[in-house]
């Protein structure tokens, strides 16, 4: 920061620099800024002392100083810093988190701001004892003191702080036992006490704190039983009352906890039986009595708790076998009953197949597959008496089954009846609490006002673990508040891709909505069109509209009508890709009809025609305001400009300067005279214009599709490219290039190239993990200049220069020198799908299965779209990100095909045993098409486990349509582990339908194969189909 910056500010009211790479000293200067309210100087690399000065601020609100290296005055023990504070009464929020300050808290504490609601000096180095004087702070919400080095006991007179609802004690040395004071605070939400070495009991008083939602007194000294009245505390979220001395027996109360979302009793004496009473405990994700001595059974009605993800009962004392229920736990992913005495067969379905011997250690009778590492069970035998059994059963059978024909449509009319009222989010993880939302929002504070809108507000905050999000609440006191929400919530939990916001949780709590949102640091477009010292340049905006028209497309595929399409409605997340928001008038059509009718109104000036006359909305409702975005963002014009009045509106005022005058409807900062290739750009606005003119014509059903908009705009980005030469120009060829970085630095990366940093290694390249400087961990492939290194080389540059695609891996930086060639692209750490195909490591249900391919086909229908040919689609060439998100990567043997062209002829081939279509084979021609034979042969590796190298698979897909049967014993003898039943209507159904796809895909002939877009489209389609079966 500039050392007099505030002498040049002196009527600055708000100062924030939050998350920059901001270093030296915080100068002193800054309290001649004396009007400030807010100084945010959070996230940065401040170092140094923090300037007294401050403390003469007397205007001064909320001081946020956190995650930087800022210490202490080395000649004072206590803070003299948090003294010098004491003559302000205005403030109300001090953040000092995160530095090394290495003092103590002075008893002079208490005499700041009665205002003060927030004081947070988390993981400081503190030390010392807590001053009792801190009971004076009466306004305090939250106080945060963990994770230090503080000694000492916890003083009463926190007792007297009663709008507390943080309190943060954990991970300092605190002594002594809790005090009964605590319990005087009512209002308290999360109470962290863990890690310490408090002694004695756990106060019965704690179930006046009827607000509480996290309790936390791990990792302490306390003995005695837990207190029969905390089962009592019916909304608590969390409990962690692990690595304590804690006796006695759970009570049948656990199960009044209904709220309930973790429970951690591990590392105690706890004895006898687990409760019956686990199986109410709906919302329950995280279970754990590991380490204690409780015996009998594991409750067969465990298998209730629906949503349990981690289960850990290792080291009791527990017997009997381990009930079958617990297959039904679908979101499973941690299972441990090591070292008990259980007996019997382990259960080999659901989330069973995945786990491995860890699971099961030391219960000596335990019986199952040889990989569990245990002995084998005996199959019994049924003897003679076998076809009188099923003779019998037959006999009772037959009538039931008779019954359940008849029933069953009246059973779905009123299962569909009974989804209808059930709300959306039911389905979901548990949502969060309104305290919660306050505490993120620092109370829904004015600063963290992110934008208003006409069914509510949006604010930015800081949840737990301190990720932003943005929480949309609505105002349920508008006609259509409730409305709003329930649509909004209901689709966007339908939904998923990389250009729509993303819904990661949502509030329902009494008279109270809102929705939390990913947070997107860059705004809306919006701002990024008409605020001062924003500027797109012209390829920003060309990559956001085809972004916007990939996230539309997605819609349409999905019945899903927007309705609302504005530059307020698209945001821009940190690498300003966009992302589509605000549905609470969206629409989501019955599969057989094209347009509906509706009384909601949208946004003036981007409405289509009929829409505005007659309330009818269709995919070209949204295809029509997609237009006026498209014109709006390249002009830099509203549709609702006082220029346009009368016959006069953006559109006509538009096409009257077409094609001769584009310079006079062009946004002016996109032509400056300094700026090369005008040409270029006057002709690629030209054609995006006429992109729009198509979008916006009067009759609906003249207007294009989305997919077609989309297309053309790909193409437009291509040529303007090409026409405006943006591209690095290498010393062999025309190509693109993104940043360079030295030889040297990928020595260093990779620690010269050692072997145990070695990924993967081809004919023609090798890949290395590596860490640049800025720690980032990516991927760097180097290509072997005398193997047709050099053309991978050139065809990967060529093909990824112009991609921004979620399921497409990202290229980084290049390195080019004479004798060398590399890449630095993304790290996967999953690897390759070739990993989890193979016998052993086959981990994937079908959802997981289905959802890799739609990603691979959704990256394929993009390269298409940019006329980019992959060639060697293969199980290597498809990684798996930390989401288990699939990218396309791979591209020595790609293609760009000319402009009109729909083929090309190649000497270059890729040598994947099985994957080579035949035409490519033969002659040596590629198409979209001969990517799509790939496709299928993938799709066939991934669901069953035909060969592709084996000449008789196509035949055997063929026989395999004929005949159910066939179709489960080919699947489920690789995914039987699943848990799905192999003659089940809805899983035969689904088989058949990926097999169909298969054949399609890998006929000989590649005009009798769909194109990629028609692929995607029918997977989503099969994903959705068999979700709701």
């Amino acid at each position: 920061m500039p050392s007099e910056i505030g002498l040049f500010l002196p009527n600055l009211l708000e100062l924030q620099l939050r998350g920059n790479k901001l270093q030296g000293t915080i100068p002193s200067s800054i309290a001649n800024a004396s009007k400030l309210t807010l100084l945010d100087l959070a996230d940065n690399s401040f170092t140094g002392p923090i300037p007294m000065t401050i403390g003469s601020m007397k205007n001064l609100q909320k001081l946020d100083l956190g995650h930087n290296q800022l210490s202490s005055e080395s000649y004072t023990p206590e803070s003299s810093f948090i003294n010098s504070l004491t003559d302000n009464r205005n403030l109300r929020k001090i953040v000092l988190s995160g530095n090394p300050l290495d003092t103590m808290l002075p008893m002079s504490i208490g005499n700041l701001s009665t205002s003060l609601e927030y004081l947070e000096l988390t993981n400081c180095k503190l030390k010392g004892s807590i001053p009792a004087e801190i009971g004076s702070l009466s306004s305090l919400i939250s106080l945060k003191l963990g994770n230090n080095a503080l000694t000492g006991v916890i003083p009463d007179t926190i007792g007297h702080l009663e709008n507390l609802q943080s309190l943060q004690l954990q991970g300092n040395k605190l002594q002594g036992f809790i005090p009964y004071d605590l319990c005087l605070l009512g209002r308290m939400f999360e109470l962290f006490l863990g890690g310490n070495e408090l002694s004695g009991s756990i106060p019965e008083c704690l179930s006046n704190l009827t607000a509480l939602r996290n309790l936390s007194i791990s990792s302490n000294r306390l003995t005695s039983t837990i207190p029969s009245s905390l089962w009592s505390l019916v909304d608590i979220l969390a409990i962690n009352l692990s690595s304590n001395s804690l006796q006695g027996s759970l009570p049948s109360g656990i199960g009044d906890l209904k709220a309930l979302v973790e429970i951690d009793l591990s590392n105690n004496q706890l004895s006898g039986h687990i409760p019956v009473s686990i199986e109410k405990l709906k919302n329950l994700v995280y279970l754990s009595f590991a380490v204690n001595r409780l015996h009998g059974p594991i409750p067969e009605f465990l298998g209730l708790a629906v949503a349990l993800e981690f289960l850990d009962l290792s080291r009791n004392n527990l017997s009997g076998v381990i009930p079958k229920s617990l297959e039904k736990l679908h979101y499973l992913i941690y299972f441990n009953v090591s070292f008990n005495q259980l007996e019997g067969e382990i259960p080999g379905a659901g989330s069973f197949a995945n786990f491995r011997a860890q699971s099961y250690l030391m219960n000596n009778a335990l019986c199952g597959a040889a990989r569990l590492q245990v002995r084998h069970c005996r199959t019994k035998s049924t003897g003679k008496r076998l076809p009188k059994t099923i003779l019998l059963l037959t006999m009772i059978l037959l009538p039931v089954t008779a019954s359940i024909c008849f029933l069953s449509p009246v059973y779905r009319v009123i299962k569909h009846c009974l989804e209808k009222e059930e709300d959306p989010l039911l389905t979901t993880n548990r949502t969060i609490l309104y305290q919660e939302i306050v505490l993120a929002t620092d109370g829904f504070s004015e600063s963290n006002l992110l934008g208003t809108g006409s069914f509510g507000f949006v604010y930015k905050g800081t949840m737990k673990e301190e990720k932003n999000v943005a929480i949309k609440v609505f105002d349920l006191t508008l006609e259509r508040g409730m409305r709003s929400f329930q649509v909004e919530s209901e689709l966007l939990t339908k939904v998923g891709h990389p250009n729509l916001v993303k819904l990661m949780n949502s509030c329902s709590d009494n008279n109270f909505r809102a929705l939390v949102l990913e947070y997107m640091p860059n705004g809306t477009l919006d701002k990024w069109l008409y605020t001062h010292n924003y500027f797109l340049n012209l390829l920003q905006r060309l990559d956001i509209m085809i972004e916007v028209a990939s996230a539309m497309s997605y819609l349409h595929s999905e019945h899903i009508i927007h309705c609302d399409l504005k530059p307020s409605n698209i945001l821009l997340d940190e690498d300003m890709v966009a992302r589509v928001s605000d549905f609470s008038i969206a629409k989501l059509l019955d599969g057989r009809d094209a347009a509906v009718q509706t009384g909601t109104m949208a946004t003036i000036g981007y409405m289509a025609p009929e829409y505005g006359s007659r309330g009818i909305v269709s995919e070209k409702t949204d295809v029509y305001s997609f237009g006026i975005l498209l014109m709006e963002t390249f002009t830099g014009k509203k549709p609702t400009d006082n220029t346009f009045n009368g016959e006069m509106n953006l559109r006509s005022w538009i096409f009257e300067s077409l094609p001769n005058a584009v310079d006079r409807i062009t946004d002016v900062t996109l032509l400056k005279n300094d700026q090369e290739d005008i040409a270029a750009k006057t002709r690629c606005i030209k054609s995006i214009m006429n992109v729009a003119w198509f979008c916006t014509v009067e009759s609906f059903s003249e207007r294009k599709t989305m997919i077609e908009v989309q297309c053309k705009l790909c193409r437009i980005k291509s040529r303007f490219l090409r026409d405006a030469k943006l591209i690095e120009e290498c010393e062999v060829t025309q190509m693109a290039l993104p940043p360079r970085i030295l030889f040297r630095e990928l020595m260093l990366a990779t620690d010269g190239f050692s072997e145990r940093n070695l990924l993967d290694s081809g004919k023609s390249s090798f890949v290395y993990k590596g860490t640049l400087e800025d720690k980032c961990v990516v991927a760097i492939k180097i290509f072997d200049l005398q193997k047709r290194g050099l053309e991978g080389f050139e065809a990967h540059c060529q093909a990824l220069s112009c991609i921004r695609h979620r399921n497409v891996v990202k290229l980084l930086k290049c390195c080019v020198d004479i004798d060398f060639k590399a890449l630095v692209v993304e790290y996967m750490p999953y690897g390759s799908l070739q990993n989890y195909l193979h016998p052993g490591m086959n981990i994937f249900n079908f959802h997981q299965r289905l959802e890799i391919m739609i990603n691979v086909a959704s990256a394929l229908s993009y390269l298409h779209s940019m006329h980019v040919i992959h060639c060697n689609l293969n199980p290597t060439n498809v990684l798996l990100d930390e989401d288990m998100v699939a990218r396309i990567s791979g591209f020595s043997f790609s293609k760009v095909l000319d402009k009109g062209s729909a083929a090309t002829i190649t000497t270059t081939m890729a040598e994947t045993p099985g994957y080579i279509a035949p035409e490519y084979e033969s002659t040596g021609n590629v198409s979209e098409k001969t990517d799509v034979y790939c496709f299928g042969i993938l799709l066939m590796e991934t669901f069953t486990i035909l060969n592709p190298i084996e000449m008789t698979w196509r035949s055997l897909i063929c026989d395999l349509l004929q005949s159910e049967d066939k179709i489960a014993d080919l699947v489920f003898q690789r995914t039987d582990q699943e848990g799905f039943t192999a003659t089940s209507t809805p899983t035969i159904r689904f088989l058949r339908t990926i097999l169909r796809l298969i054949y399609c895909c890998t006929s000989e002939l590649p005009d009798e194969r769909k194109g990629m877009w028609k692929v995607e489209k029918e997977l989503v389609r099969l994903r959705q189909q068999f979700w709701f079966c």
